[in-house]
């Protein structure tokens, strides 16, 4: 069972290695044939050093907002469950971050905030962080759907856009509908036989009311709003210049996109740079500036925070029923 468990692992992160190198072989290849590339380099030296404090330090700045703001959705999440500190909170979010780097999706951030909960309350700390999740899948597929309708209409129209509009309609709505009435699920797991186990683990969410749900969905847009102003922010650092409307549309239709796609973390970045020249190329040539933006909020936004939640991994105590 470990061996293959073990095979899966290696398997996986090879799979995410070979991703990772074919798209940045790509990414690298597009980059090199930007016309004036070397006056483009100059400019975007230039513009660092005479704007590079400010704005990467309002950006690092906003790390820091994004993170607060989702250690109080995770404490207002376990309200009715666990009773834990603010401190607390943030250290589980940044221990979640950590972990979910080595895993498809991220999927690991559940286990790796659970761990600060007493052993009855895992099981619930899971559902209550997939529905932390769902607020902010749903957050960005709504402001992605604006941002997609925009792209349509104003920037660039292809069949896919479109098929990809209509699905993306299709799928808020019904996120929408299955997030604002939660408990009704709970009596149809409980007619299925082999759920039947996990309705008692799924009971929590009936202590969440409409109300609370959109508190949670008010939570997910302020930190929505701080990846915008972050991505937009480092845009402007690296000279990808564009009309400020036609920018902030793609960049929430950029954030669906990358929602919506299957990765793994090694290769996250690839996938992002690619998913971002694509969108972004209508509006400005500047590849090497919107590629230099997305690595740099991938690695302010996930990075730095995982670093910071690798030590709480190594101090973290196993809470048990005490």
């Amino acid at each position: 069972m470990l061996q293959n468990k073990n095979s899966k692992i290696v398997f996986k992160t090879s799979i995410g290695l070979l991703l990772f190198v074919w798209m940045a072989y790509s990414l690298c290849n597009q980059i090199k044939h930007q016309p004036d590339l070397k006056n483009t380099l100059r400019q975007l030296s230039d513009n660092v050093k005479n704007e590079g404090v400010f704005l990467l330090g309002t950006v690092l700045f906003l790390m820091m907002i994004n993170w607060l703001i989702e250690a109080i959705k995770w404490k207002r999440l376990l309200r009715g469950t666990e009773h834990v500190s603010f401190a607390r909170s943030l250290q589980s979010v940044l221990t979640g971050v950590a972990v979910s780097m080595i895993t498809p999706n991220r999927i690991g951030e559940y286990m790796g905030r659970i761990l600060y909960l007493r052993n009855v309350n895992k099981l619930q700390g899971i559902t209550v962080t997939i529905i932390g999740s769902f607020a902010q899948l749903i957050v960005t597929g709504f402001l992605g759907l604006i941002g997609l309708s925009y792209y349509l209409i104003e920037i660039k129209s292809t069949v896919w856009l479109k098929v990809l509009l209509v699905a993306s309609i299709l799928l808020c709505a019904c996120l929408s509908y299955c997030y604002l009435h939660l408990s009704k699920f709970i009596g149809w797991f409980s007619l299925i036989s082999f759920l039947k186990k996990m309705v008692i683990y799924l009971e929590i969410v009936r202590r969440f009311n409409q109300h609370e749900l959109l508190r949670i969905l008010l939570l997910s847009f302020g930190r929505y709003m701080v990846y915008t102003l972050q991505l937009f922010m480092l845009l402007t650092l690296f000279l990808v210049r564009a009309n400020t409307m036609d920018l902030l549309c793609t960049i929430w239709l950029i954030f669906w996109a990358m929602a919506i796609v299957p990765t793994i973390a090694i290769a996250e970045i690839g996938i992002r740079g690619a998913t971002a020249l694509f969108f972004l190329l209508p509006l400005s040539t500047n590849q090497l500036g919107i590629v230099s933006s997305i690595i740099l909020l991938w690695f302010i936004n996930l990075i730095l925070p995982s670093l910071l939640g690798c030590l709480f991994v190594y101090k973290i105590k196993i809470y048990g029923d005490e």
